[in-house]
């Protein structure tokens, strides 16, 4: 088993390998720790960086892979765009686990306007340069809705699963179509976009994936994402001014025929964390519980 990094031998390791002219001002202070990574901030003089260190055996996962190679892709290629921040390093920490920097002009405030967030997703949607190696994810409604059925299926003791399954939206509410596939960030919401001193920025690449846009917009609008997030869900007129200001119409129209596959997929991947986290990690089971109620509410509120 690998051992704990610690603040003192992270803060070693980035000394020497971080371009920091002058590490006398620097300040590393450890953030609150995610299902599948821990973080650190380090600020110096004009500039912040986010480090992460992914938990081992991440990848196990239904719906949301955790792959810090991806990420890594995704930045060096994004941060060209302005869409992410910039990846700053990406290799084996001390304790023998994958490490990922990125960084970004300090921001005076944090605050961050609906419509940059939709014109971010948006240009990020349009993006016609591939991002190599990212796999490949569950898109369109019929695809999404048998990926929920399959984590259903492997929960069959559950007696939630049974009332979920009385809520999936119907084969034929919506007709079968080809997806062209795009690079989807699969977990945007208020909690995965960075302020930074040249404006709004993704993070948090690693569940992303070659599918749907429409996955991102059902995403940011999910109140079980959200959630999980620490957030509170979007209050309705948000949400409308988001869909308003999404620079590609046709793709909101089809968000909002297909939502529902979306929604209910996403409740079926917090009820399957629920039920199999329960005895090993009873925390992330309450989260995911919390989640998956907010998410059945929507459901019930589209029905």
């Amino acid at each position: 088993m690998n051992a704990q990094l610690s603040d003192a031998d992270l803060f070693d390791f980035l000394k020497v390998r971080l371009p920091v002219p002058d590490w006398s001002g620097a300040r590393l202070r450890p953030l609150p720790v995610a299902y599948t990574c821990r973080f650190w901030r380090l600020d110096v003089p004009g500039r912040s960086y986010v480090v992460k260190e992914f938990f081992p055996e991440s990848e196990n996962n239904p719906l949301y892979p955790t792959l810090p190679r991806q990420e890594a892709d995704a930045l060096a290629v994004l941060a060209r765009y302005d869409l992410s921040p910039d990846l700053e390093l990406f290799e084996e920490s001390p304790a023998g686990t994958p490490l990922l920097v990125y960084g970004y002009p300090s921001p005076l405030d944090n605050e961050i306007d609906i419509g940059e967030v939709a014109d971010l997703i948006g240009r990020f949607a349009a993006l016609s340069e591939p991002v190599p190696g990212h796999q490949t994810t569950p898109a369109g409604y019929h695809e999404v809705l048998k990926r929920g059925d399959a984590m259903l299926a492997a929960i069959p003791d559950s007696r939630k699963a049974a009332n979920l399954k009385r809520l999936r939206p119907a084969e034929a509410a919506v007709m079968r179509r080809q997806v062209a596939r795009a690079l989807v960030h699969r977990s945007f919401c208020l909690g995965t976009i960075q302020a930074t001193a040249d404006g709004a920025r993704l993070i948090d690449w690693q569940f992303a994936g070659l599918g749907d846009p429409v996955e991102d917009i059902a995403c940011f609008v999910s109140p079980g994402l959200a959630t999980l997030y620490g957030l509170h869900p979007l209050v309705a007129h948000v949400e409308d001014l988001f869909l308003q200001n999404y620079p590609d119409q046709t793709t909101v129209g089809r968000f909002v025929e297909e939502r529902g596959a979306y929604h209910w997929c996403f409740a079926a991947y917090c009820l399957f964390r629920h039920e199999t986290l329960m005895h090993s990690n009873a925390p992330a089971a309450r989260a995911y519980g919390r989640a998956l109620e907010e998410e059945v509410d929507l459901l019930l509120r589209l029905r």
